[in-house]
């Protein structure tokens, strides 16, 4: 699975571009747990490389992919593009929509922004376990609030299914996946040597799969 390793300022440029589309485009924080889990689910994984843009959220990844840059490990420890994209959006008021699995969720979210970004306009929210039966609900909501950006902390891979089932149904012009620790960078996750195995070991059958296709 390819992922993107913008600078910070390499994202910010396509995030501008973004801004000028007539479609949404999409930008997911991609985390060690997600990868994880995109290992057992193949509908995951190819929700995950549809993304327009994927941010790295775990300098392990970074390791696992032999990345050395010492910019990109700080941007990537730090959270520099979330911090720079919020930045930019409280400072041209950006109109935003919260998509979250619980009403508590949103109102950390909103919390959260209203302290840090204060400049961001909240248009509206949804709690996706509130809505009984299918989203139409949910995405004529949003639709009627004409949002800039969602910001979305459903959990993986209910965000990944969601998007994928409603990306051509939305009137927004960036869908951004923030993850569920955007308040707060943790230590390495539990998950971070397992991934890391994962990742390697996946890497080494594809160099061997590679390597007996040119013996034959």
């Amino acid at each position: 699975m390819a992922l993107d390793n913008d600078t910070v300022q390499e994202a910010m440029l396509k995030v501008e571009g973004f801004l000028d589309s007539t479609m949404m485009k999409t930008v997911g924080t991609i985390s060690m747990e997600t990868l994880v889990k995109a290992q057992e689910d193949g509908q995951l994984k190819e929700c995950i490389e549809s993304l327009e843009l994927t941010i790295i959220s775990d300098k392990e990844i970074l390791k696992a992919a032999e990345e050395t840059s010492q910019q990109r490990i700080i941007e990537t420890t730090d959270n520099i593009f979330m911090k720079e994209f919020l930045g930019r959006a409280a400072q041209n008021r950006r109109r935003a929509y919260l998509l979250g699995d619980t009403t508590e969720q949103l109102h950390t979210l909103e919390d959260y922004l209203s302290e840090h970004y204060e400049g961001i306009v909240v248009s509206g929210s949804y709690a996706l376990m509130e809505c009984v039966g299918d989203y139409d609900t949910v995405i004529n909501e949003i639709n009627i609030a004409e949002p800039d950006v969602i910001f979305s902390v459903i959990s993986t891979p209910e965000q990944e299914y969601f998007l994928k089932a409603n990306k051509e149904k939305l009137n927004v012009k960036i869908w951004y996946g923030l993850g569920n620790n955007y308040a707060s960078k943790k230590g390495v996750s539990e998950v971070a040597g397992f991934a890391k195995k994962l990742i390697q070991k996946s890497l080494m059958h594809s160099l061997m799969a590679r390597y007996h296709k040119k013996e034959e």
